[in-house]
């Protein structure tokens, strides 16, 4: 963080903003500055993700009407760097929220729809019911957005070189879906999270874009002002590492670890927090724009608490927009709250896939919000 911006956050922090800083950073619904009380709280919450059991750095970024302060704490890894606001973090789940904007902003620009069935979209891919029959000329795009394909999460064993190819390899879900039967485990319609069908999705991306998730996913990055961020984690030598707790004994993953292109689009991110809340601003303006690109994904659908992309929730009796993201040696959260303008991203490299570990995560992102808005 530059000194001027540290300057900008610490007056955002202890509540000693000058009026032109309180113009800037103001948010709707009486969001100003904030106490010394509440930024020591902010502080103690995030130091905590900085630690075990969690990890060993995490980064937070708040968006007040446009403006994003960001605060950093601890190293990337053991005997690494500090972290700082322009750390990379693997964002897991988050990821999927990147995903499930391309596609409906391809849908925006009339270059698919999301009532096409997987069948148009993919005509190698055939998905099969309990009685054997063939439903994927019924599962919409729609549907694998709000996870309500009838998919399984995971395709179980699923190796590479059985289709000549590897995990690196550009064109592996090029290869998978052109010829894939998949075994439906739920009627299409109903509810199941799936990491599946957001792969699924991102070969749609590559076949619509004639070129790799990657390659895709990065211009879309660009466009939504997320410059420091990438779907490819190979040669990220600034990023954090993941830390990963195993019968008593710790490794930390470094980026290449991760560069599996099948799981790029559920859990390929690797991002800012700066750039997680521009991002989260987009999703601001979207929902107050009917016209805008992203509008449909912040609209609440009747009978769904997971929409397309973001996950519905209420904290404070406040609606929000958010996703949480937690896998090998990361967690992340994005929470927008868009009747106080109001955006947290934040993320540590602390392994997400403990349950306790993940509801203290849930936690800590309510506390800081109550903070950021005056409710304890």
């Amino acid at each position: 963080m530059t000194r001027a911006s540290n300057a900008v956050l610490m007056a955002l922090l202890s509540g000693c903003a000058t009026s032109s800083m309180r113009d800037e950073l103001r948010a709707p619904k009486s969001v100003t500055a904030l106490s010394e009380s509440q930024s020591a709280q902010l502080r103690d919450l995030l130091a905590e993700l900085a630690r075990p059991p969690f990890g060993t750095g995490a980064v937070l970024s708040i968006s007040l009407t446009g403006s994003v302060t960001t605060v950093a704490e601890g190293v990337a890894w053991d005997g690494g760097p500090r972290v700082q606001a322009g750390t990379r973090f693997n964002v897991a789940s988050v990821s999927k929220l990147l995903t499930a904007a391309k596609i409906v902003a391809l849908a925006h620009d009339g270059k698919l729809s999301l009532d096409d069935s997987v069948a148009l979209r993919l005509p190698g891919v055939v998905l099969v019911d309990a009685d054997g029959r063939q439903r994927s000329a019924e599962v919409t795009l729609r549907q694998l957005l709000m996870h309500r394909g009838g998919l399984p999460h995971q395709p179980g064993a699923l190796d590479p070189k059985t289709l000549g190819s590897e995990w690196t390899d550009r064109r592996l879900l090029e290869r998978l879906t052109s010829s894939w039967s998949i075994s439906l485990v739920r009627p299409p319609g109903d509810y199941g999270y799936s990491n599946m069908g957001y792969a699924l999705l991102g070969a749609i991306i590559e076949r619509t874009e004639k070129r790799s998730f990657a390659d895709a996913m990065q211009a879309y990055l660009e466009s939504v002002g997320m410059r420091d961020s990438s779907f490819w984690p190979v040669g990220l030598t600034d990023a954090a590492h993941g830390r990963v707790e195993q019968n008593g004994a710790v490794r930390f993953n470094d980026p290449d670890w991760y560069a599996s292109r099948y799981a790029l689009p559920f859990t390929g991110l690797w991002a800012t927090m700066p750039d997680m809340a521009r991002f989260g601003q987009a999703l601001l303006a979207a929902q107050a724009d009917p016209a805008a690109p992203l509008h449909e994904m912040t609209v609440r659908h009747p009978s769904a608490q997971h929409g397309l992309g973001p996950i519905h929730r209420e904290r404070f009796g406040l609606a929000t927009l958010e996703h949480d993201g937690g896998g090998p040696g990361f967690s992340s959260w994005l929470v927008v709250l868009p009747d106080r303008g109001v955006v947290l991203a934040i993320a540590c490299n602390g392994d997400g896939e403990s349950r306790d570990r993940a509801a203290r995560l849930f936690e800590i992102t309510r506390d800081m919000l109550g903070v950021i808005i005056g409710r304890p």
